[in-house]
């Protein structure tokens, strides 16, 4: 292991999970070409599995993959890892549920970064996964970004509803699970292609507060299975 702390066994579920959620972005369409980014925080450490730089994401396999710290800095792997380390080990730094963090150029989503346009909540559905608006991140330059002001803007937005927009560039989200992050990145996309066409075709108005109390009042007490008493 190189020295590293961590148990072979528990790293390699780790790779397997962020392999899973690679292939399943680009099952979805969310990620073409090179781009798209997917790492995962191993289990109690400071350590973070990431993709590699310049790699198509159904083509990634374990061996590349590369683990960092939490300040970036590459402590296994022979590759690159992606130039948006950065961000996301600012993420699992600032955000410790954040079991797995995912970004993509998902096009439909896209356009509402580039417009630097918050996603508005338009259906119930909405309000149920992400429990409002989509923010964009206005304070955000340039992929790779660096700056502790943007990648802490990125944060505060995350933590509104688990999914942001990065203005001029795309998409952000996490999941406390490898699954949660895979779904929240395939549901904004869906949830962006409902409101560009909703909004072509009339004037949608936006849920409003109660609706969306409603909605994280029924998520909460009647979404899903509960432990049988």
């Amino acid at each position: 292991m190189s020295g590293l702390s961590i148990d072979r066994r528990v790293l390699d579920e780790v790779m397997s999970g962020v392999l899973e959620v690679s292939r399943g972005l680009f099952e979805e369409g969310l990620v073409k070409s090179t781009f798209g980014v997917v790492s995962a925080r191993v289990p109690d450490t400071d350590y973070v599995v990431i993709t590699p730089s310049g790699f198509r994401k159904e083509r990634v396999a374990k061996e590349n993959l590369v683990v960092v710290d939490l300040e970036g800095k590459v402590v296994q792997g022979r590759l690159r890892p992606s130039s948006e380390t950065p961000m996301h080990v600012y993420v699992h730094k600032r955000i410790p549920e954040a079991r797995c963090v995912v970004h993509t150029h998902s096009p439909m989503a896209t356009v509402f970064a580039i417009l630097e346009m918050d996603m508005p909540c338009l259906t119930t559905e909405q309000a149920h996964a992400f429990e409002g608006r989509v923010p964009v991140v206005r304070n955000y330059s340039y992929p790779g970004t660096t700056k502790v002001e943007e990648l802490e803007s990125i944060v505060e937005a995350l933590k509104k509803s688990k999914v942001a927009l990065l203005r001029k560039h795309g998409v952000i989200t996490y999941g406390e699970s490898y699954n949660e992050a895979l779904d929240n990145a395939i549901v904004v996309e869906d949830l962006a292609r409902s409101a560009i066409f909703a909004l072509l075709l009339g004037k949608p108005q936006e849920l409003t507060e109660k609706d969306i109390e409603y909605m994280r009042e029924f998520k909460r007490t009647r979404y899903g299975q509960r432990p049988s008493k």
